[in-house]
């Protein structure tokens, strides 16, 4: 059995992600919170004294004193704090998106592998536990629709619903649907920002599959699902309520319920889904990463950038 000691992790930004990042990892015994640093020092300190770590009086101290950081800062400076934390040498969890633009998500990534460090993305649904019960039964969807719709709140309001919110969905789409985008259609408006609050988004993909995406920010009620159609089979998956639920046609291994459908015999599956905080498994694998010297594959996160950008060119 290999042992290792708890990993030294600083947290800058200490808005409404970078403290709850603060809050799990001062939990964990895979890590050591060393400390916070945000441009406020008053949030840096309010957070530093709930969690009895410090408040570090530098971007520089905070970094001086860490293995590891989380970055949990408006994502306009993404690109430039993370370059000069891979440059120091310290690991990464970038919240999402990546970056600000293609290009500093490209030198983001070139620096990682350069200077050695492990860098992640915090693409939370990843980890959702409704997900990870749900996707061994997405095979080759021909249909998918996705909705992702919220209150409006000023926490993301400064950049669009489809940074905000789509990028969630886009960012895993990649995973069962390929990334041979033949043709987007976009339409949305603006409605409390200048940034686009409500947007849908049609994807076609090279071999037929079609994807609807609706976000909105402008909604009284929550809703947070991805519906997947493929051949014989639906996938439903929930990420609010954090459920899921299979319908396929029945055949002679079965692990569900059976019921008649017209005259088909559809089995429905409701799989077990696994008693886990998605932030927390997200922050033990970075940890884990870390101490197994691994890197991650950080072209979906890519992928999703590059997506939000070309849907933002393109609004109607």
């Amino acid at each position: 059995m290999r042992f290792f000691t708890p990993v030294k992790i600083s947290v800058i930004g200490t808005g409404y992600m970078g403290t709850i990042h603060a809050r799990k990892l001062a939990k964990l015994n895979e890590a050591k919170l060393v400390g916070v640093w945000d441009i406020d020092k008053q949030k840096a300190d309010k957070v530093a004294e709930e969690l009895n770590t410090k408040s570090f009086q530098s971007f520089d101290e905070a970094i001086g004193y860490s293995q590891a950081v989380i970055l949990a800062t408006p994502s306009d400076t993404h690109g430039k704090l993370g370059m000069q934390i891979i440059e120091l040498g310290r690991h990464i969890l970038i919240e999402k998106p990546i970056a600000d633009s293609e290009n500093e998500a490209d030198i983001l990534i070139e620096l990682a592998e350069e200077h050695e460090v492990t860098l992640m993305v915090g693409h939370i649904e990843n980890f959702n536990p409704a997900y990870i019960a749900a996707k061994k039964y997405i095979g080759n969807p021909v249909f998918v629709e996705v909705h992702r719709l919220t209150s409006f709140r000023d926490r993301g309001a400064e950049v669009s619903v489809v940074e905000d919110l789509m990028i969630h969905d886009l960012e895993l789409l990649p995973k069962f649907c390929g990334t041979d985008v033949t043709s987007v259609e976009v339409s949305g408006a603006s409605v409390i920002t200048n940034k686009p609050d409500i947007a849908q988004v049609r994807l076609k993909f090279a071999s037929g599959l079609i994807v609807n995406l609706t976000a909105s920010r402008m909604s009284f009620n929550s809703k947070r699902k991805m519906q997947i159609f493929q051949d014989n089979s639906y996938v439903g998956i929930d990420f609010g309520d954090r459920t899921a639920e299979i319908a396929r046609i029945a055949n002679k291994q079965t692990e569900g319920e059976i019921i008649q459908f017209g005259d088909k015999q559809i089995e429905l599956i409701r799989p077990e889904i696994p008693d886990i905080d998605p932030l927390e498994e997200e922050l033990k694998t970075f940890i884990s990463a870390i101490n197994e010297n691994k890197s991650f594959d950080n072209s979906t996160s890519l992928w999703a950038l590059k997506m939000c950008d070309y849907i933002l060119r393109h609004f109607k």
